[in-house]
């Protein structure tokens, strides 16, 4: 089903390109700041298929089912139910059960149109974020991402993966792409962004090494949570920035066990916060 999707997104524009000719340069700039606002503005009551998903995936709206079925033809209502990605909202609508967003993957073997698989943001729910809330997107991943050698590698392990974004440009270089996570519903999340990006990642779920013991590889790379939380009621612990431990002793754990997990060779790619 996956690749009946991947097939109609492309075909309805909904790529990084297509979203920012669709929107123009000023309103794509403006969507992290200010809530779709000027997205919004600019689709106003519109219905190409574009504009549906922009509606649907990247700003959260209810939309009408004829309107989302007509614009992903080859996947249809009922397969966007089975791939678990919307629900019904009343009076014929639909709502998106998180966030698909286009993302593009450039390394020697060109660019990768795809979409990552996250929940929706805070703009959205319309309230605080659930302790586990799996991220999209972002300048952290984005910065390890961009400092991530891309040379070719056998076996890589993207530790934490999320919603699995340093996993899909690590397919691009390596024969075989470990990612592990905590957070079941990560995984689930992470499983369907491989699947649009027509990858195969080996999917595991653990904390630190323990889902790899034993096991080496060429190339690791990790964004784990390593923002210090107060230990009190009024402050949630979110999986996906809370390790849950002292001070930047997960770093401190997850450096020294990486050199038993490295072929000889081997690099080890994190981004974190180490207290000195």
């Amino acid at each position: 089903m996956a690749d009946r999707l991947r097939a109609d997104l492309v075909a309805a524009g909904y790529t990084v390109d297509g979203v920012l000719d669709r929107v123009g340069a000023a309103a794509h700039a403006a969507l992290p700041h200010d809530g779709g606002a000027a997205v919004r503005h600019v689709l106003r009551e519109t219905s190409d298929p574009c504009a549906v998903l922009i509606r649907a995936w990247t700003l959260g709206e209810p939309v009408a089912g004829t309107h989302l079925a007509g614009a992903l033809p080859r996947t249809g209502l009922t397969g966007l139910t089975s791939l678990g990605l919307i629900a019904p909202a009343g009076a014929g609508r639909v709502r998106a059960t998180c966030d698909v967003r286009p993302y593009a993957v450039q390394s020697g073997a060109g660019v990768l149109d795809t979409w990552l698989v996250s929940d929706f943001g805070e703009s959205v729910i319309g309230g605080p974020l659930p302790p586990d809330h799996v991220l999209g997107v972002g300048g952290a991943s984005l910065t390890l991402s961009s400092w991530t050698p891309r040379t070719a590698v056998g076996r890589a392990l993207d530790l934490g993966t999320g919603c699995g974004v340093q996993a899909v440009a690590l397919a691009r270089h390596a024969d075989q792409v470990v990612a592990t996570d905590l957070d079941e519903r990560a995984l689930r999340y992470a499983r369907l962004t491989a699947a649009l990006a027509g990858q195969t990642w080996d999917l595991r779920q653990g904390d630190l090494f323990e889902p790899v013991t034993g096991e080496r590889f060429d190339l690791i790379v990790a964004n784990p949570p390593f923002v210090i939380t107060p230990r009190t009621s009024e402050v949630p612990r979110y999986t996906y920035r809370d390790g849950g431990r002292a001070g930047d002793e997960l770093m401190g754990t997850l450096i020294r066990a990486c050199v038993d997990h490295l072929e000889p060779g081997g690099v080890a790619q994190f981004l974190s916060l180490i207290h000195i």
